[in-house]
């Protein structure tokens, strides 16, 4: 038997887990070879939950988990044995508490004294001395000792907010007892997290900043999970009443079609944490991470975080006088961020508020196909300012559906094929979704009149199926005035690879290339691998090529 074995620690161990399994925790559930590996720092923990190597603080004598998958979104207890005395056990699980996010609970003790520590949802501690061993099941929260207030909240890392998403989807939503397919799971998630928004953008406000958040646990140890959810229906219904013609869907109901237990987990988690202010990306983060975990599917669309949006509006160098669009808004942080910008540059003043509104009612356009996505932007921009009436729910590139499928693209947009559209923009922003595989067909690009299709089809005469993101391209030309620029990521290879040598004759006359960024890959690795860079270019024409392939069209039509 090795030192290790025969050490007290390891003897007082396998009499917890002994008393564990009597308790009804499984095998399964119970880790402790190897010991788990607690994350050494917030950057180190969104390292672990990208799936790469991180370094750690340290290493558990025990972690128990909420099911059999010993993921670190199922983690549900951890307990220490090693300290010596109560003062340093109770600091040792403090400092790995802090660093797991999902975890509500810590156990520690030495064979004589032990102390349960629960995290609280005003991110205070509550000790319990001799407390007992946990039973499976166990609802291992607790009610704040006093409402929390929007300066005891705390901004979330990348990492927290992952772990936190994860823990939802996996362990909470996918049982939830009221809605039991994916995307009314999603839709329904979607509701608490506005209603969250909305406590955030009224607790945010200085004057309100004393004052109990809204979106909070409610009652006490034994009724808070029904009084929690009764509360955010009740918030929900309010918010519902009075954005629904600005925020919502004709088919979406004023009720949240989640049980109270699905409902007090979302409060739980989200309770602690400012998810909407300077760092609005992590809103539209978690959304991306509940999406992509939930329905299995990225659709070529990968979320454009923080780091990428910031410097990119900042390059295009928006004012109040430009008419922006995001034709593939996704859950609008182009726009949103543009609407930051001008607020700092142009009217950081509260007696500005007006010509900050009227900018982002006016000027501000955003399209995107998903219905979830169109919602959490109009949301956004409302808290955020207003500037909500132009985000609209269509497919910006397949015009030839507008007048049928997408009334409002056609009425906001101007409708119908490439001399129809209204060229009234001046800056088009945007990350389109890209993919060698995810392609626009020849019969659609043709009923739409893509003459980048056929460019690519190297001058025969037909059209060809061409990756979306070229066609987007085409989409913001449409869109622009002359003089009006263009700032899109794109995969490098659709401007360096021989493939697509027919690009820069297409290019000629309709853009000039006013300049190229480089984005590391690390930026979308979460989501995707590909090498891409952000390219902003000048409208300077509709092209002689153009032109002639657009005759062609034409006479191939009218024959």
């Amino acid at each position: 038997m090795s030192p290790k074995n025969s050490s007290p620690e390891e003897g007082v161990r396998q009499r917890v887990i002994a008393d564990l399994k009597n308790l009804g925790w499984k095998d399964t559930q119970l880790r402790w070879r190897p010991e788990w590996r607690v994350p050494a720092a917030p950057n180190e923990l969104t390292k672990r939950e990208r799936g790469q190597s991180f370094k750690a603080l340290g290493q558990v004598d025990l972690a128990a988990f909420a099911d059999d998958s010993g993921e670190p979104h199922a983690l549900q207890v951890l307990f220490e044995f090693k300290a010596p005395s109560i003062s340093e056990g109770k600091e040792q699980l403090k400092s790995y508490l802090a660093m797991e996010p999902v975890v509500r609970m810590g156990y520690w003790t030495n064979g004589n004294e032990s102390l349960a520590i629960y995290k609280s949802h005003t991110n205070d501690w509550l000790e319990i001395r001799n407390a007992p061993l946990p039973n499976p099941g166990d609802d291992l929260t607790a009610p704040p000792v006093s409402p929390p207030t929007w300066n005891d909240l705390v901004v979330p890392t990348e990492g927290q907010l992952s772990a936190a998403l994860r823990r939802l989807v996996a362990t909470t939503v996918v049982g939830d007892s009221r809605s039991t397919r994916r995307e009314d799971q999603l839709r329904e998630l979607l509701h608490v997290v506005l209603v969250k928004v909305q406590s955030d953008s009224w607790s945010s406000n200085s004057k309100n900043h004393d004052k109990a958040v809204p979106f909070r646990v409610y009652g006490n140890q034994t009724s808070m999970v029904h009084e929690t959810a009764d509360h955010i229906r009740q918030q929900f219904r309010e918010y519902f009443v009075k954005q629904r013609n600005r925020v919502f869907n004709p088919d979406d109901r004023e009720e949240i079609f989640l049980s109270d237990a699905t409902i007090f987990a979302v409060v739980d988690i989200l309770s602690p944490w400012k998810i909407l202010g300077d760092q609005v990306d992590l809103l539209s983060k978690a959304f991306q991470i509940f999406r992509t975990k939930a329905l299995k599917s990225g659709e070529g669309q990968f979320l454009t975080p923080q780091r990428v949006i910031r410097p990119c509006v900042s390059i295009m160098e928006i004012t109040s006088e430009d008419k922006v669009i995001d034709p593939a808004c996704g859950t609008g942080g182009f726009i949103v961020e543009a609407l930051r910008q001008i607020q700092e540059h142009e009217f950081p003043g509260d007696d500005e508020t007006w010509r900050l509104v009227k900018f982002a009612n006016d000027n501000l356009y955003g399209v995107d196909r998903d219905p979830l996505s169109v919602k959490l932007t109009r949301a956004m921009m409302i808290s955020m300012r207003d500037g909500s009436t132009h985000v609209l729910l269509g497919d910006a590139v397949r015009q030839h559906m507008w007048p049928g499928d997408f009334p409002r693209l056609k009425e906001e947009l101007g409708g119908g094929l490439n001399q129809h559209v209204a060229e009234s923009f001046t800056v088009v922003l945007t990350n389109p979704p890209f993919g060698e595989e995810l392609k626009v067909k020849a019969s659609d690009a043709r009923a739409s009149g893509y003459t980048i299709s056929k460019a690519a089809a190297s001058g025969r005469r037909e059209y060809v199926d061409l990756e979306i993101g070229l066609i987007y391209l085409e989409l913001a030309h449409r869109l622009l005035q002359v003089g009006g620029r263009v700032g899109i990521i794109l995969p490098e290879t659709y401007f360096f690879s021989y493939k697509y040598r027919w690009l820069p004759s297409w290019l000629e006359g309709r853009f000039e290339l006013r300049g190229m960024f480089n984005i590391a890959m690390e930026a979308f690795e979460e989501f995707c691998r590909a090498k891409t860079n952000f390219y902003v270019f000048e409208k300077v024409g509709d092209g002689v090529k153009g032109r002639a392939v657009q005759t062609v069209m034409e006479e191939e039509e009218g024959s």
